[in-house]
């Protein structure tokens, strides 16, 4: 008969409407939450300077220049009970990192942002995610509160350092080529409801950071490195998406994620590297954070990497 709806149509219907409620409903707590957050000031630079570079008798040393952001933010009306973060979350949207000798070519790679398999991963710190860092990098703020002001600043730069010689095998000579890096980030200023867990980016901005060094291992030590390019980093670009990928809200974390490779004509060896955070480190982002001796794995036998001279960042 025309008009008459099957029972189990109307369930679907009423189950589809209950979910498209709640999901408006969802929408608008996540709107009135968010107008409670006023940005006073919210800024991203690079540093105007060049790479600088360091040399030892066995390693190369660059710092790049310091990514710095800023933001103040007014919080209103917090209710007794309620609890916010403010702070700034990162993640690592694509690493290319490669060292380059006569006989092969090493790099640091994060292998599932290679295989498309994710497009972020996090920097946090590990130590309290999704957090870049704890100290300056976040604040949480507990109801009630009229009106509040917080400041959440975060900086990032790389310090690695890289062997003159390949790094495998001992007593290797000096044979280093070249150094080129091309590194991009994504990075949100972020609120997190601590009671339900839920997370809100308020601005968000991708920034990227280039080297390309070449080395005559010829000459003396100190004479040896030049910078090519570029000169001067290209600035942040604050960007509308304000969408949070889940992983750069939870581990692995990108000094967990990432491996070292060997790689010949003839062979590849893949490094497991397990980072851990020396005493002076503490307190630092995790790019501050330096590898213990990784172990490689070459055809299902493990073996110990006898001359790996690099740390990541």
């Amino acid at each position: 008969m025309i008009g008459c709806v099957p029972k189990s149509w109307k369930k679907r219907l009423k189950l589809s409407m209950t979910i498209e409620d709640a999901e408006k409903k969802r929408c608008r707590s996540a709107e009135v939450k968010a107008a409670r957050f006023n940005i006073l000031k919210c800024r991203a630079s690079v540093d105007r300077c060049e790479t600088k570079i360091k040399e030892t008798a066995s390693t190369l040393n660059y710092i790049t220049p310091h990514f710095r952001a800023e933001s103040v933010v007014e919080i209103n009306g917090l209710k007794e009970g309620e609890i916010y973060t403010v702070g700034w979350v990162q993640a690592v949207t694509n690493m290319a990192f490669y060292n380059s000798y006569p006989s092969g070519q090493s790099s640091w790679e994060i292998q599932e942002l290679n295989r498309g398999e994710t497009t972020a991963v996090s920097d946090a710190d590990g130590r309290q995610y999704p957090w870049y860092g704890v100290t300056t990098e976040c604040v949480t703020v507990h109801g009630p509160c009229k009106v509040g002001r917080v400041r959440v600043y975060m900086n990032d730069n790389f310090s690695p350092t890289v062997s003159w010689a390949i790094p495998v095998g001992r007593d290797q000579p000096d044979t280093l080529q070249r150094v080129s890096r091309d590194q991009s980030f994504a990075a949100w200023l972020v609120v997190k409801d601590e009671i339900t867990g839920e997370t809100w980016a308020l601005k968000a901005f991708k920034w990227r950071a280039v080297v390309n060094i070449a080395v005559d291992c010829s000459r003396c030590i100190g004479q040896r490195a030049k910078l090519i390019s570029p000169y001067l980093q290209s600035q942040p670009e604050e960007t509308s998406d304000l969408l949070l990928p889940k992983s750069a809200l939870y581990s692995p974390r990108a000094n967990e994620a990432q491996k070292f490779v060997w790689r010949t004509l003839e062979s590849e060896l893949v490094f497991e590297v397990s980072c851990v955070q020396s005493p002076a480190a503490a307190g630092s982002p995790a790019m501050s954070d330096t590898p213990s001796s990784p172990q490689s794995v070459v055809a299902g036998n493990e073996e110990r990497c006898p001359s790996c001279r690099y740390t990541p960042y």
